[in-house]
Order: structure tokens, then C-alpha cells, then sequence
């Protein structure tokens, strides 16, 4: 029998989702791939995740997990990154002609905020539907304007959008599955400024957006009572990002006589499938302990390549331009990420959380750049949980990453970027840490 909907509930969930969409899309982060898209995973630095199965958040970690919900549902978090980006070297500026490298110190980071919103509503015995809005990929690297790097960089964002529905299926007493669809909205930046000479400052701002498809499968199998596993993948997504470009300054003017825009910009990227395996098991009553283990497939991106942009051709005389080609090469590797965590129940209403992790750093030592300074990390996590009543509860989480900024993991020293006529060289090195904060509200519907 298929269950009854509270139809008061209903539009106010549909309302809390319309209004998350528009918050998430204003949403950023400064890694490019994001593990958290609630707060419990913020406390245990995601150890556990697709088969921990104890909230609505699980629609989008693992439809499989859904069938554990027993009734209406819904999540609402927020997440909180500070980040540390600080890079130490050179920038060599040639336009026409060599400048002279100049030493610069450059800070990158800064705060942003991403929102999550889940919903899982048992239809029957079998069957459970789910709904997310989450957050998967992101990252925002902002300079700004005080330093020469401005020639290289002021801005590099990257924010994706996941609306997915989803279905669960509990095949028997073990084991269950799911499947979900993922509708992505992404829009991406890249910023920078070009020079000519003394006060010839021109800003060059790109931008691109799309909408593309992909899916996720799960499976979870509850070997007992107090021991599950759940395995998950994740496809990979084509986007065609679409967009405009702008030169606008000094330099423009000189050679146009006004700005040059055009907004036939585009630059196509796939975001790589990944692979979760968690463990999940009670030790006693108070006691709970976790893992994971995830394989992102990192090579599907290759060379960034961003065409029909607005600014000056190269060669000997300028011309102005609305069919320039960028591209940055990044030769992304395949990487692992692993975590573990353990619960402390202290009685029915609190509960303490912690974990510990590692992740692998895509980037390449030979083209690690200043848009994308990535590094390996190590990771440290708390976090607690207050069932506040019966059907209303409340969790908060903390990460540290300590990114690997020292030595080889840290060095920038791409070849050299070219825009148009200007080329860019940048050596040096980058040192970076982050925050992650979390919090979020469960709203169990009985």
C-alpha cells in the first residue's frame, strides 16, 4: 500500500527545496571535489557514508540506504569553508614584450557557505523515494587585484548544482538497491587581468554555464543487526559550458576603440565518476565505529581548453580578438581518499562524533597552477548530535584539513599561460589549509 502524504507538509517541503536552489546556485567551495553534503559527514569527515543510512541524507550518498527511513524526512545543512591559500614566488608578465620577474606573496582563500537539502518518503514496504540538492563539486580561488599574480589569476570558481531524485528497493531482509538521476547546474569563472604598460590595467572575466545528466547506483547489505556495507558509484557527467567574455580597460580601448564581449565563450569539462565502499558496524550500545574508502577517476580531465574568448591576438601588432584559445593543463590523476570514525553515544540524546582521514591530490607536480593549487591532505574531524524531541534533532561538525604545501606537492610550475598576447610565468609555491564547519537540522515527519 502506497503511504498517505501530508499535503501541509508537502508544500512546505516543495518551498524549503524552491528556496535551496536558489541559495545553492550563489554557493562555493574551495576543494574542488566536495565529500560533505551534510553535517553528520562534516563530524566524521564522511567515514561511513553510504552506509551509515541514519538520515535523509542518504538519498543522495546511497538510495540504497533508503529503506532504513521509516518515515517522511527531510535535512537541511549548512556548511561553512574557510580557507588558507597563500602563494610565495615569482610572476613574469610578457606582452609584446619581457618584463622583468617580480617577487610577490598572494592570499587566495577566504570564506564561502553551500547549503544541502535531502527528502526520503517511504512509498510502501519496499519501495522509498528520495530528493537531494547538494553540492558535490566546487572550488573558488580569488586573489584579487593587489599583486602582479593578478596577471595570472584573480578569480578561478567552479560551483556544481545536483538536483537528484532517487528510488530505493529493499529486495529482502540483507539487502537493498537504489538508483538516483543527477540533474547538474554548473557554472564556472576564470578572471584575470591583462597589461600592457605602465596603467594599462584591462580585466578579462569569462564565464560559462550548463546543465547536463548523469546517475548513481547503490547497494547495502546488512550482514546482522549491528554490522552493514554499502558500495555506491557515481558516473561521470559531460558539461558544455556556454557562456560570455569580456575585455574591458585601457588596452580594449587602444585597440577597439570600446570592450570586447562576445558570448559565444565555451569550454567543455567531465567531471569523473567515483567509487565508495563504507563500513559500517555497532560495537555496543554506546559505541560505533566506521569507514570508507573512495576511488575518484581523476583522468578524465586533461586539458582545460577555453575558446572564443575576448582580448588581444597575439603577434607582433595587436588586433583585437573574440576567437582567443586558453588552455591550462592539468593531466588530473586518479586519486584514493580514505576515512575513519567512531561514534560515542552518551545517552539517548547526545551523541560525539569524530574521524580522521586522508585524501589524495589530483594535480600534477610538472602542472600544478595557481588557479588550481591542490595538494594532498590529512584530516581531523569532531562533531555531536542532540535529539532535541521525538522527531527533531540537531547536528554539528568540524574538519581541519592540513593541506601538504611544502616540497614537490606544493611547488607551482606550469608552463607558461598564454592569453592572447600575453604570457604569464609563474614559480613558486603554495601553502594551504581549511575549515569545514557544518550544521544541520532532521525533521522526522511521524
Amino acid at each position: 500500500m502506497i503511504k498517505k502524504l501530508n499535503l501541509k507538509k508537502l508544500l512546505l517541503l516543495i518551498t524549503i527545496i524552491i528556496g535551496a536552489i536558489g541559495i545553492t546556485q550563489h554557493a562555493s567551495a574551495s576543494a574542488f571535489q566536495l565529500w560533505e553534503q551534510d553535517a553528520i559527514s562534516v563530524g566524521n569527515y564522511h567515514s561511513g557514508r553510504v552506509a551509515l543510512a541514519n538520515d535523509a541524507s542518504v538519498a543522495f550518498y546511497n538510495p540504497a540506504g533508503m529503506v532504513r527511513i521509516k518515515n517522511q524526512e527531510v535535512v537541511l545543512a549548512g556548511i561553512a569553508v574557510l580557507t588558507d591559500i597563500k602563494y610565495r614566488g615569482i610572476v613574469a608578465v610578457n606582452t609584446f614584450h619581457a618584463n622583468a620577474p617580480q617577487t610577490v606573496t598572494s592570499q587566495g582563500g577566504g570564506f564561502n557557505f553551500i547549503p544541502n537539502l535531502h527528502y526520503v518518503s517511504p512509498l510502501n514496504d519496499t519501495w522509498d523515494f528520495g530528493f537531494s540538492i547538494a553540492v558535490p563539486f566546487a572550488s573558488q580561488v580569488s586573489y584579487g587585484r593587489p599583486t602582479v599574480l593578478r596577471y595570472a589569476s584573480t578569480l578561478a570558481q567552479t560551483q556544481v548544482v545536483d538536483i537528484s531524485p532517487s528510488l530505493g528497493y529493499k529486495l529482502n531482509e540483507k539487502l537493498s538497491l537504489g538508483v538516483g538521476l543527477d540533474i547538474q547546474k554548473m557554472s564556472a569563472q576564470f578572471d584575470q587581468v591583462g597589461v600592457l604598460g605602465t596603467n594599462s590595467d584591462t580585466n578579462s572575466t569569462n564565464k560559462g554555464f550548463d546543465t547536463a545528466y548523469g546517475c548513481h547506483f547503490g547497494l547495502l547489505y546488512q550482514f546482522n543487526s549491528n554490522t552493514r556495507a554499502g558500495l555506491s558509484y557515481n558516473s561521470q557527467v559531460v558539461h558544455h559550458l556556454r557562456g560570455s567574455s569580456q575585455f574591458v580597460g585601457p588596452i580594449a580601448t587602444l585597440y577597439n576603440g570600446a570592450p570586447i564581449v562576445t558570448t559565444a565563450a565555451h569550454v567543455n569539462l567531465t567531471l569523473p565518476p567515483y567509487t565508495t565502499l563504507s563500513l559500517f558496524r555497532n560495537i555496543n550500545p554506546q559505541w560505533s565505529v566506521m569507514g570508507t574508502l573512495s576511488y575518484t577517476q581523476w583522468t578524465t580531465i586533461r586539458n582545460i581548453v577555453m575558446q572564443g574568448l575576448a582580448g588581444i591576438a597575439p603577434g607582433g601588432i595587436g588586433k583585437a580578438s573574440t576567437n582567443l584559445v586558453v588552455i591550462i593543463p592539468q593531466y588530473y590523476r586518479n586519486t584514493w581518499n580514505i576515512s575513519a570514525g567512531a561514534d560515542y553515544a552518551v545517552n539517548d540524546k547526545f551523541t560525539f562524533r569524530s574521524g580522521l582521514g586522508y585524501d589524495q591530490t589530483p594535480t600534477n607536480n610538472s602542472y600544478r597552477n595557481v588557479q588550481m593549487p591542490d595538494s594532498n591532505r590529512y584530516a581531523v574531524a569532531f562533531g555531536g548530535h542532540y535529539q532535541a524531541t521525538k522527531t527533531v534533532s540537531f547536528d554539528l561538525g568540524w574538519t581541519h584539513l592540513f593541506l601538504q604545501g611544502s616540497g614537490e606537492t606544493g611547488n607551482i610550475n606550469p608552463p607558461v599561460q598564454q592569453t592572447g598576447a600575453e604570457k604569464v610565468t609563474t614559480r613558486g609555491s603554495v601553502d594551504s589549509s581549511a575549515d569545514v564547519f557544518g550544521a544541520q537540522v532532521t525533521w522526522d515527519m511521524l
